[in-house]
């Protein structure tokens, strides 16, 4: 092994230490003990849990791409357009306005293809499915405990930071 694969080996080393370091410290360690406790309780490594995916990790993505309710609640008004638009096209019975009604439509619709909210809707339609009372469902919820918490203190954490920069910001002479 030469000096740049030793090199790169000890980074990588460090970098996996670093992640699990700081992965594990946003997590109070009597909530880590409990989550364990649940897990082993509750049977998580039961290879049933695999079937059907995860339920919550996949949402988690979206927080990533951080998409604002402006974008969301703009993309159900053009929905709604296009709604609209439609029954106006079956309905009108003047050509010029069909016509002019189709190219506003096709507008639309482009719009609305443009726009990655929609997966998003599903994902939350999903959620609401979800049957809480089903015990394979709350032992998969349990399995998945640990990476929905730390994502959801990481954001809370990072909200904190922001709110204390803009009040040092209002604050500052």
């Amino acid at each position: 092994m030469n000096s740049l694969q030793s090199l790169l080996l000890l980074n990588a080393i460090g970098l996996v230490t670093f992640g699990c370091v700081y992965s594990s410290e946003v997590i109070p360690d009597n909530v880590k003990n409990d989550i364990l406790q649940l897990e082993e309780h509750y049977k998580t490594n039961d290879p049933i849990l695999a079937g059907g995916g995860p339920l919550f990790l996949n949402v988690l993505k979206y927080f990533d791409k951080q998409e604002s309710g402006d974008k969301i609640l703009l993309n159900e008004i053009v929905n709604v357009y296009i709604d609209i638009l439609k029954n106006m096209k079956d309905t009108t019975e003047d050509q010029r306005s069909k016509n002019s009604i189709q190219h506003v439509y096709r507008e639309m619709e482009r719009l609305r293809f443009a726009s990655g909210t929609g997966t998003l809707k599903e994902e939350l339609k999903k959620l609401w499915e979800i049957k809480k009372s089903d015990p394979i469902v709350q032992r998969k919820a349990v399995l998945e405990l640990n990476q929905v918490l730390e994502k959801a203190m990481r954001i809370k954490i990072k909200q904190k930071n922001v709110q204390k920069r803009r009040r040092r910001r209002v604050n500052s002479p």
